[in-house]
């Protein structure tokens, strides 16, 4: 019988795993991001048992997870920004435009940033993390008892209207709302597909309307974050093609959200 204390053992059983993959080959973008969505995974379904957890121990593991993703997303954010100026320069071949160039400081950039995710520092405080997670997780005491049919319907449902009612008010030009509504989805996604056996009428139809609003206001935070590093990377550039040429693929990423 699946139990949520089993759920929540594979979830972190698969962090682990994604860890592996990342470590076997930290060069490929794909490693890092699906690490980074397994620790968001399992960190959204503890979100979503927040109410039936003890509240000094629902905080450790948070933020455990927290600071676990942390050592991630720099290198995250740089390997979308890549993917983006590859997009422009595919729809904007120029060949006075030197993309060779700003390509290779992209590439010699996420080099760095990779080997700060791979010194012993940064492993040993992931590690540690990983481990307070675990210990955490063994002490949650989930009964068959506790009637978690009813309890993930009615969250389900909780989550559900209020992700409606503020993504139906939503200022669509207000970035930190419109990054707390993405984590919002994002929670109730997870929550849906991975305890979805114990309401699964009530679990479909919140999966697509939470991957729905997460794909509507993840073009916008990532459009955002684009934007503001690579004005940050223009004002670091010496010569004033690569400058120009970041501040029009900046500009680029702007029209998505303004």
């Amino acid at each position: 019988m699946t139990t949520i204390q089993s759920i929540l053992k594979r979830r972190y059983q698969a962090i682990l795993v994604e860890n592996t993959r990342y470590l076997n080959n930290p060069y490929d973008p794909e490693r890092a991001h699906d690490l980074r969505v397994m620790i968001r995974t399992l960190r959204g379904l503890i979100k979503f048992l927040k109410r039936r957890i003890d509240p000094a121990v629902y905080t450790d593991i948070d933020t455990n997870l927290s600071q676990a993703a942390i050592l991630f997303g720099d290198l995250r954010e740089l390997d979308v920004l890549i993917e983006q100026a590859g997009l422009y320069a595919y729809d904007h071949p120029d060949k006075d435009a030197d993309y060779f160039h700003l390509f290779s400081v992209l590439r010699q950039n996420r080099r760095d940033e990779m080997r700060q995710t791979l010194n012993d520092q940064a492993q040993e405080k992931f590690q540690n993390e990983l481990k307070q997670v675990d210990k955490q997780l063994t002490k949650l005491k989930f009964t068959q008892s506790t009637g978690w049919h009813q309890y993930i319907v009615k969250e389900l449902n909780r989550r559900n209207h209020k992700l409606v009612k503020i993504y139906e008010e939503l200022n669509f030009k207000d970035y930190p709302e419109v990054h707390h509504v993405r984590k919002r989805s994002k929670t109730l996604r997870y929550a849906s597909t991975y305890f979805g056996d114990f309401a699964p009428n009530k679990a479909n139809k919140s999966a697509k309307l939470a991957k729905d609003i997460q794909d509507d206001t993840g073009t916008i935070t990532d459009a955002h974050v684009n934007y503001m590093r690579l004005r940050q990377l223009a004002d670091k550039m010496t010569k004033d093609a690569d400058k120009q040429l970041l501040l029009k693929i900046a500009d680029e990423q702007l029209k998505k959200f303004e």
